[in-house]
């Protein structure tokens, strides 16, 4: 586990918490080959609960992990997020799960997103491997190759890497709100020694916060990831979004900057011996 000897970011702080969010319109359920979730009019719910979430996250910055397909699909929801002073993170294409993807193919789709998203403005600078799990030296190369500095892939808690310029920020799969609570990911929980049945929003609201307060007893990192298509089914798990927010941003231990903001930071720390 990475521990700075002199505390987290340039303030010195206890902890430091990531808030993130994946997955925008319906490309990734339909790589799945889930049903797309709309509302009413058909829009797709991770659109349509958008502006309420900007509500919410106002004064916080946030990463969120797009597939570059949005590019095209909607490209002034990317605008509105990057105006709003969140940060923008490559997420393959079409939610390619990556380490199910031959490697030519995964290249190809990473380079295709990152050029999207720079040729209408957005400077990316990191990348979420869908699915999660992916060789780290790999992963560096497909990124380093694309002019990106860090990754969020599958991993242990806050064991954030550093390795010739390049920053691993890893998440555990309690800490991805559709791994607790989404009912057809039973299979997956199973692979990884959970019950198939999911869980509670009270469970992962202490997950959640379990999790929070351990790093900050060891003075570690924690990475938090939501789908706003799953936030926007159940007003408890808005509630646990904002929650969580507020309590993050006003904990004077925790500092929560974006992936971006924080992989800088770890790549000079590491680099001056941490």
């Amino acid at each position: 586990m990475f521990i700075p000897e002199n505390g987290w970011g340039p303030s010195g702080k206890r902890a430091a918490v990531s808030v993130t969010f994946d997955n925008l319109g319906d490309v990734a359920q339909r790589r799945i080959g889930l049903k797309p979730t709309v509302a009413a009019d058909g829009t797709h719910l991770s659109i349509e609960v958008l502006p309420r979430l900007l509500r919410m996250l106002e004064g916080a910055p946030i990463t969120y992990f797009v597939e570059g397909y949005n590019t095209v699909a909607h490209p002034d929801v990317i605008r509105s997020l990057r105006d709003a002073g969140h940060e923008i993170a490559a997420h393959g294409w079409e939610h390619e799960n990556w380490d199910q993807t031959p490697v030519p193919d995964r290249r190809q789709a990473l380079t295709r997103a990152v050029n999207a998203f720079r040729d209408m403005g957005v400077d990316v600078q990191g990348f979420r491997p869908p699915g999660g799990a992916v060789a780290l030296d790999d992963l560096r190369d497909e990124c380093q190759s694309n002019g990106l500095f860090y990754a969020s892939p599958l991993g242990a808690v806050g064991d954030d890497v550093e390795i010739d310029g390049f920053v691993s920020l890893p998440f555990a799969w309690k800490h991805v709100d559709a791994y607790v609570v989404h009912e057809e990911l039973g299979a997956l929980r199973q692979k990884y020694g959970d019950p198939a049945a999911a869980y509670s929003t009270a469970e992962w609201r202490g997950f959640v916060e379990g999790d929070i307060a351990r790093a900050k007893e060891e003075g570690g990192h924690v990475t938090l990831i939501f789908h706003p298509f799953l936030l926007a089914q159940d007003e408890a798990y808005l509630d646990l979004l904002e929650s969580t927010v507020r309590s993050v941003s006003d904990d004077p231990e925790i500092w929560a900057p974006t992936c971006g903001e924080l992989a800088e930071w770890v790549r000079d720390t590491a680099g001056q011996g941490g």
